[in-house]
């Protein structure tokens, strides 16, 4: 179908008739090189990719929808929390029409105009260069560090480019001019070079509606692009996918190959009894479709499972071409004894053959209904063959493991807690932003949630969830939802405060308290402390007049009244306390927080003051091997700042397991909000 899109370039408007892909964006992906049309205004594709030093390649190819330029326009930007002032959250850009790259301040001479272009910056850690179709055109002594954290755009001003942008390539290593010129005109390839410091590759091919793949992107933080908009409360067009038409890119069709392959563990943890419990992903993906490969065997690796007993059966599926995909077929017969060690084999003329591009391998167990409540689950793919040649994948490591934790259907005393920030009301992503947080929510088997940012979509969120919910308004911050009855409580500010009594099975009874509390007004323990040089005693005053008063507030005048009358009663706190833990920022974490620790963050302090413990860091000790932070865990540079909390005290409660959940069930997909969630299972008796 052809549709009429109006861009605008300073005052100017221009109306351009494009070719948009009807049908399956995915099966067109075989067929077709595609470009990513941005409209010049409210497109904001956003890959969050942290910090990269001195040394890095950034490279696309453009086509400005016409020769009218504004004052600047992204190609590689930063996108939200990256204004710090030690970094180039613009390092590849169009300046007033000229290829610009901001901290080096280098501009090339001419303007530029509607044609396909590539355009790259380089820094080997002594100089900056800018590259215009292959040749340089400025270059500027010393090294900058650039922090490229999204496509065609900059955090929420006016720089969205307008026009096609097609190949972005983020490398951690300056690529040698040569190299450069002899890749710019075709796609990447496992033979180029530097293909190791490969950091990001984006070719739109394989695109659909609100997430492009990052193609070498590994584990929990793989940097696929989140489509989204600028005014993310609003309804307009996202970016599109368009029908490259750059006579310069030549896309060769030998017969199939393979470009790299990758696996990625899931974190969420299994239910006793649960049937084909996704444990981890292999995605392959193979360029061309001329005599595919086949994918003949797998060598996998479950000894690192506490005891192969839990397990009844392994299951193998291939599992389509997206993250979100429900395809499944399964391969190598209809479950598998579980080993140590398992080689699953297909003979040749059996073997599953390749579709161009990505391909998405599904490991499974089906766990059995006395499986050992906090056992490790784990499986991982130590080889695979394709006609009949092994290879070994890539693979991330992670600290959050999946293990074997009861849910109130299998244990009387299990009550599962689940605290979420979902970002103004889960619109962040794409079209279905608020139809992601149901779908995760759905999956926690949640007991009670304690949700902020609920803003409007509490009761769509109830409508399918089907529980009791309390909220002070429909388009409150807060909301509280349970499986099981509520009883109201009286709150001093409904902003900042939730309380109900649970009235749990067995005349048992739980006192949950749904909090907000203000930030500081520089909140540099969140977003700002990658900048050197803070003064943290700053962040201790503020969160002591701001987040510890509205915590005071809150237990004395909503939880202690409730709790004084029946002293039976336990307590569970759950929030965004919007500031972090002395218990993590500590000497020995500063690595982890940019230099920073110890630092006496005095919210903390002042819940154990007040005999409450934090549920994860008790069960999870080390602030080292296990940082967990949950804001923000979109963005690469901010991984381990943990400002969400499930605290609790009283008798008859303890916590039995904790963990973050920072990624989707469905495993290699983005995650729909800038807060991780928190997790804990109670045992309430």
């Amino acid at each position: 179908m052809k549709i009429n899109l109006l861009f605008r370039r300073g005052r100017k408007a221009y109306l351009t008739g494009i070719f948009l892909l009807a049908g399956s964006l995915t099966s067109y992906a075989q067929k077709t090189n595609q470009a990513l049309l941005l409209d010049g205004n409210d497109n904001n594709p956003s890959i969050g990719m942290g910090i990269i030093r001195k040394h890095w390649t950034v490279e696309a190819w453009i086509k400005g929808n016409d020769n009218v330029w504004k004052e600047r326009e992204a190609i590689i930007g930063g996108g939200e929390y990256t204004a710090y002032p030690h970094i180039d959250n613009l390092p590849l850009m169009i300046k007033n029409g000229h290829l610009h790259s901001k901290k080096a301040n280098i501009t090339a001479r001419g303007i530029l105009d509607s044609n396909w272009h590539h355009v790259a910056a380089t820094c080997n850690g002594v100089e900056t260069k800018l590259y215009l179709d292959g040749k340089e055109v400025g270059r500027a002594k010393g090294a900058v560090d650039i922090l490229p954290g999204a496509i065609g755009t900059n955090d929420m001003d006016s720089s969205t480019f307008g026009g096609c942008i097609d190949e972005v390539r983020i490398w951690t290593t300056a690529l040698a001019p040569a190299t450069l010129r002899r890749w710019m005109y075709q796609p990447l390839a496992p033979s180029h070079p530097d293909f190791q410091a490969l950091k990001g590759y984006y070719t739109f091919d394989d695109m659909q509606d609100d997430v492009c793949l990052n193609l070498v992107g590994k584990g929990h933080q793989a940097y696929h692009m989140r489509n989204t908009r600028k005014k993310y409360k609003g309804t307009s067009p996202l970016a599109a996918l368009v029908k490259n038409n750059n006579p310069l890119f030549v896309t060769p069709h030998p017969k199939q190959q393979l470009f790299n392959a990758v696996t990625i563990q899931s974190e969420w943890d299994a239910d006793p009894g649960s049937a084909n419990d996704a444990v981890l992903k292999l995605r392959i993906v193979a360029n061309g479709s001329k005599e595919p490969l086949k994918l003949t065997a797998l060598q996998l690796d479950l000894s690192r499972n506490t005891r192969l007993s839990d397990i009844t059966a392994v299951h193998v599926y291939a599992a389509g071409q997206t993250p979100r995909s429900n395809s499944r077929k399964e391969l190598f017969g209809t479950g598998n004894t579980p080993g140590k060690k398992m080689k699953l084999v297909l003979p040749p003329a059996d073997g599953y053959a390749l579709q161009d591009g990505v391909n998405y391998f599904l490991v499974t167990f089906d766990v059995k209904k006395n499986a050992v409540p906090g056992d490790t689950l784990y499986a991982d793919v130590a080889s695979f063959a394709l006609n009949g040649t092994a290879y070994t994948p890539e693979a991330a490591p992670t600290n959050i493991m999946k293990t074997v934790v009861p849910s109130s259907a299998t244990n009387a005393n299990t009550v599962k807690l689940l605290q979420w920030n979902i970002w103004h009301g889960g619109v962040h992503l794409g079209n279905n932003g608020p139809g992601r947080v149901k779908e995760l929510l759905l999956q926690t088997h949640a007991d009670i949630i304690s949700m902020q940012e609920a803003y409007g979509t509490q009761q769509f969120l109830n409508d399918t969830l089907g529980f009791h919910l309390q909220t002070p308004a429909p388009g409150a911050n807060l909301a509280l939802f349970s499986r099981y009855p509520l009883e109201q409580h009286a709150s001093g500010d409904n902003f900042k405060s939730n309380t109900a009594t649970v009235l749990l099975p067995g005349r048992r009874k739980v006192l949950v308290g749904n909090w907000w509390l203000r930030y500081a007004s520089k909140h540099e323990y969140t977003d700002f402390y990658p900048i050197p040089g803070l003064d943290t005693n700053d962040w201790i005053r503020e969160d002591s007049e701001l987040a510890v008063t509205d915590a005071r507030k809150n237990l004395d005048q909503d939880i202690d009244p409730v709790a004084a009358a029946d002293t039976s009663l336990p307590v569970i706190l759950a929030g965004d306390f919007n500031s972090g833990s002395h218990l993590d920022w500590t000497a020995r974490a500063a690595f982890l927080h940019y230099g920073y620790g110890p630092v006496l963050l005095p919210a903390s302090r002042f819940m154990l003051e007040r005999g409450y413990r934090d549920s994860y860091r008790e069960l999870q000790p080390d602030e080292v091997t296990h940082p967990a932070g949950t804001f923000a865990v979109i963005y690469g540079h901010l991984q381990t700042s943990r400002i969400d909390f499930i605290y609790y005290k009283g008798s008859g409660i303890s916590a039995i397991a904790s963990k973050i959940i920072r990624t989707s069930p469905e495993i290699d997909d983005v995650w729909p909000s800038d807060h991780a969630a928190v997790l804990t299972t109670f045992d309430i008796r």
